[in-house]
C-alpha cells in the first residue's frame, strides 16, 4: 500500500499555546507490483494513479516472469477476449466494418478468427456470443446476434495465410506475471488493403492487467481500458493513452516503442524484408512525437533481444548510427542473416567505419589464413572480423574456433 509521510509545520515559542499543525500528505509509489495494482484499483483518476499504472506496466514488461502454465494462459486469454469483443459490440461510435478513419470491428463477423500457435494450448477453441450495437456498423448486422469462433491455427504458416487472404488473426505476447498480477497483450492482425502488410494493415493492440487471489483461481481485471480512449485506426495501445494536450512521459514512450517492436517482429516473421512504410520503425524516429536518440539508447535493447533477425538488425544499426556500443560480430550477423539490400548496405557502412578506425596489426598467422582464402590485398583486422580489399572486390571474414571463415553478405 502507499506510504504516507506527514510533515508538521510548527511555530516555536515559550508559550504552551501553539497554532494548529498543518499536515501535508505526500504520496510515494509502492515498490511491488502487488502494491501498485492496489493503487490502480483504489485510487481515483489522477496523476498518482497514472504513475502507478506506468510503474506497474514497466515492472511487469521488463522483469515479470513469463506465464507458462497452459491452463492459466487459456483462462486469461479467454477472459481478455470476452472484454475485447464486448467492447467492439458496444453501443458507441468507435468501430465500423470498413474504412480508414476508424478502427474496424468486423472481426465479430469474420468466422473463424485464428490464434497464432505457441502461447495457448493447441486445443484452445472458444465461441463468443455478441450483439453488435455500434452506430457505425453495417445495418445488416446491427442488433443481430453474432458468434465469434476463435481457434488455434494448425501452424504459423496457416495463420499467416489466413491473415493475408481471409480474415483476422490474433497473436499473444509472452504473458508476464508477478505477485499473481499478469500483463497480457493481444495483437489483432487483418489485411487492411491490397498492398503488402503495411500502414493500412489493421493491427489494434489490447493491453490488460489481471490478478488472481490464488494460483489457479479466476482472473479479475486490475486495469482494462477499452478502445474508446484511442480512436485512431492504428491503435498502438489501449493502455491509458495521453489526452491531445498531454505530453508523453518516458514510461509512455518506452511502452509505445515496445508495442511497435512487437508488431515489427510479428509481421516480419513471414517476410524477408521490411515494407517501405515501416521505415519509421527501422529508424525509430517519429515515435509519437518522440525521437530515440543517444540519450535513451537503452530502449533499443528490446530490439536487440528479439528472436527475429530483421528486428535485431534494426536495433543494432540504430545503436551503431548513434555511436553506441555495437560489436563487429553483431554487424556480421546482420550481413549473414538479413537479405534486405538497404539493411546490408547500412551494416557494411558501419562495419567499414570500425575496421578503418580500430584496425589492429594482423599477425602472420592471420595474414596466412586470410590470404589463403581470399588472395592478396589490403588487410585490416579488428578483433574477430577482417576485411581484405583487393583490386576488384572486397571480402570479409570472421574468426571462429577453427580459424577464419568468409562472410558472404546476402544479395
Amino acid at each position: 500500500m502507499r506510504s504516507i509521510v506527514f510533515a508538521v509545520l510548527c511555530v516555536a515559542g515559550a508559550s504552551l499555546a501553539r497554532p494548529k499543525s498543518t499536515f501535508i500528505e505526500i504520496k510515494s509509489l509502492p515498490t511491488t507490483v502487488k502494491g501498485l495494482a492496489a493503487v490502480v484499483e483504489k485510487e481515483k483518476a489522477g496523476d498518482f494513479r497514472k504513475q502507478a499504472i506506468w510503474a506497474m506496466e514497466a515492472k511487469l514488461r521488463e522483469k515479470g516472469d513469463e506465464l507458462t502454465d497452459a491452463d492459466a494462459i487459456d483462462a486469461l486469454v479467454d477472459e481478455t477476449l470476452k472484454r475485447v469483443f464486448d467492447d467492439m459490440a458496444a453501443n458507441t461510435e468507435i468501430y465500423m466494418w470498413e474504412g480508414d478513419e476508424a478502427p474496424r470491428g468486423d472481426v465479430l463477423i469474420r468466422d473463424p478468427v485464428l490464434l497464432l500457435p505457441g502461447r495457448t494450448s493447441t486445443g484452445f477453441s472458444k465461441k463468443y456470443q455478441v450483439r453488435p450495437m455500434g452506430k457505425r456498423i453495417d445495418r445488416g448486422y446491427r442488433n443481430t446476434d453474432c458468434t465469434v469462433k476463435v481457434t488455434v491455427a494448425k501452424s504459423p504458416a496457416e495463420w499467416f495465410t489466413h491473415v493475408e487472404s481471409k480474415g483476422w488473426g490474433i497473436a499473444v505476447d509472452p504473458i508476464r506475471t508477478t505477485d499473481n498480477v499478469a500483463r497480457i497483450v493481444l495483437r489483432f492482425l487483418s489485411k487492411g488493403g491490397t498492398e503488402p502488410v503495411s500502414a493500412r494493415h489493421e493491427r489494434p493492440v489490447w493491453v490488460g492487467f489481471f490478478k488472481q487471489e490464488a494460483v489457479g483461481g479466476p482472473w479479475s481485471p486490475v486495469l482494462f481500458d477499452v478502445a474508446a480512449s484511442k480512436l485512431a485506426r492504428e491503435q498502438e495501445t489501449t493502455l491509458v493513452p495521453p489526452g491531445p494536450n498531454d505530453k508523453l512521459t518516458e514510461a509512455m514512450k518506452q511502452h509505445i516503442l515496445a508495442i511497435r517492436v512487437g508488431d515489427l517482429a510479428l509481421i516480419n516473421q513471414n517476410r524477408s524484408s521490411l515494407h517501405e512504410s515501416e521505415a519509421k520503425w527501422t529508424s525509430l524516429n517519429g515515435l509519437s512525437g518522440s525521437v530515440v536518440d543517444a540519450k535513451n539508447l537503452g530502449w533499443l535493447d528490446v530490439l536487440r533481444m528479439s528472436d527475429e533477425p530483421l528486428v535485431r538488425a534494426a536495433g543494432v544499426l540504430k545503436v551503431a548510427s548513434l555511436n553506441g556500443e555495437v560489436t563487429n560480430d553483431e554487424l556480421v550477423e546482420v550481413l549473414e542473416k538479413v537479405k534486405q539490400a538497404r539493411v546490408q548496405a547500412e551494416a557494411l557502412l558501419q562495419l567499414n567505419k570500425r575496421l578503418d578506425t580500430s584496425a589492429e596489426v594482423p599477425t602472420d598467422e592471420d595474414k596466412a589464413g586470410i590470404n589463403k582464402l581470399g588472395g592478396a590485398g589490403e588487410l585490416k583486422v579488428a578483433g574477430t572480423v577482417a576485411r581484405l580489399k583487393g583490386t576488384a572486390v572486397t571480402k570479409y571474414f570472421k574468426k571462429g574456433p577453427n580459424g577464419w571463415d568468409p562472410v558472404v553478405p546476402k544479395k
